[in-house]
């Protein structure tokens, strides 16, 4: 029996980490902000950018959006893509009752959803009956 899948899955691990860590320092350094400055705007301790920045510890997907968002960066891990998009002003115009919220549950009769995964990315389109 061989150890080397063991190996490879370890690296390949460790790999895309220490990749992660490289393209959060180089966001924050290319939005000249510091740790500390970068720690604020994301409600958290400088310590866990430096540890971040070190590979010694992954950011919460969360926390990670919203880093895209403060330093306008995409992060790619695996073959996906975190980033965060600005909203089109024109989408900020949109009728309440076409607004959802996050965790509530809205049924909508006659709706057809398409959750298409391409390149990395899913996109999700509805059609929703006027």
């Amino acid at each position: 029996m061989s150890i080397f899948p063991f190996i490879m899955s370890k690296s390949i691990d460790i790999e895309w980490k220490q990749k992660l860590a490289d393209q959060i320092k180089q966001a924050r350094e290319s939005a000249n902000l510091t740790q500390d400055e970068l720690a604020k705007l994301l409600d958290v301790s400088r310590q866990m950018i430096i540890n971040y920045e070190k590979n010694k510890g992954v950011p919460a997907v969360d926390v990670l959006a919203q880093m895209a968002v403060e330093l306008e960066a995409k992060f790619k891990i695996k073959g996906l893509v975190i980033a965060v998009e600005p909203t089109s002003p024109r989408l900020r115009s949109v009728p309440k009752q076409l607004r959802l919220d996050f965790e509530k549950s809205l049924p909508f009769p006659g709706a057809i959803i398409s959750i298409t995964p391409k390149d990395g990315q899913i996109f999700i389109s509805a059609k929703i009956p006027a």
